[in-house]
């Protein structure tokens, strides 16, 4: 059985799919009433999802489902395993079948990987660490630094390196995997947030609302750290897929993929992309 759980924090068209399950995050502290399952059941941290973000349903997921596969999707954010589009501006009826997100594929994709990601992006030509500084607060990271030294030792070097070393990142806290891989990735994240949660919260509680979301832009640069320091995992990457509804922005993207693919009918290469 696969289950893929897209976070919804408001109302928003449904994928058509028996396998991608829209999740109310936040729910617990929510006045909304969406009509789907909420992060708030069972064993949760609902109530955590201004500074924890979609990790709210990471989770949930973690101790609450069964599934053999399970992975987490955002409302307007999920994998393309039909194509390299990135961008569309719409969920229709068969938006699923369109972008490959069928049991078949992702069984077929696990024969061979215990992990689906999103493609890595470079963010910036400056390191993790560096952007991570300019944009929140460089402590969160050093403290997190701190954590892994003492919870993994062993981990600590690669930590280092992947943040301070390298530029690019897994975005949006976003993966399929198997369930034993989801648990053990939860375990390490969770044990490492938890303990930087009680060292820093009542300061975060002064930040403003964008600043709160500390442990959720922690996750993001975690995960690179998660794969290095597990080298026997077999890793796929994907094409992240976003649901563009500025009509201007969704159109001078489909233009650029149309130039992009008439220079590559033709061989020239990609010096011509815009």
């Amino acid at each position: 059985m696969i289950q893929i759980y897209s976070c919804n924090h408001k109302p928003y068209t449904r994928v058509n799919s028996n396998i991608v399950l829209p999740i109310h995050v936040g729910k617990s502290v929510s006045k909304l009433d969406l009509g789907y399952i909420g992060d708030n059941t069972e064993d949760n941290i609902s109530e955590k999802n201004p500074y924890f973000c979609e990790l709210t349903a990471t989770y949930w997921i973690w101790k609450n489902v069964k599934a053999e596969i399970v992975g987490l999707f955002h409302y307007r954010r999920f994998l393309n395993f039909k194509n390299a589009e990135t961008k569309t501006n719409k969920i229709d009826a068969d938006f699923a079948l369109k972008y490959g997100i069928t049991e078949e594929n992702i069984k077929n994709i696990f024969n061979d990987y215990d992990l689906i990601l999103p493609c890595k992006t470079k963010r910036t030509s400056t390191s993790l660490y560096d952007y991570y500084s300019k944009e929140h607060f460089a402590s969160d990271m050093d403290l997190v630094l701190d954590i892994i030294k003492q919870k993994y030792p062993s981990d600590y070097q690669i930590a280092v390196s992947e943040l301070k070393e390298n530029s690019q990142m897994y975005r949006g806290n976003m993966l399929i995997a198997k369930k034993q891989v989801f648990d053990l990735y939860a375990e390490w994240l969770f044990n490492i947030l938890f303990e930087v949660e009680k060292q820093i919260h009542a300061e975060v509680l002064k930040r403003d609302n964008y600043q709160q979301r500390v442990y959720g832009f922690l996750a993001e640069r975690l995960m690179g750290v998660f794969v290095a320091t597990h080298k026997n995992l077999k890793v796929k990457e994907l094409p992240m897929l976003f649901i563009e509804e500025d009509k201007k922005k969704y159109r001078k993207y489909r233009f650029r993929q149309l130039i992009k693919r008439f220079f590559a009918s033709i061989g020239i290469g990609k010096r011509f992309i815009l």
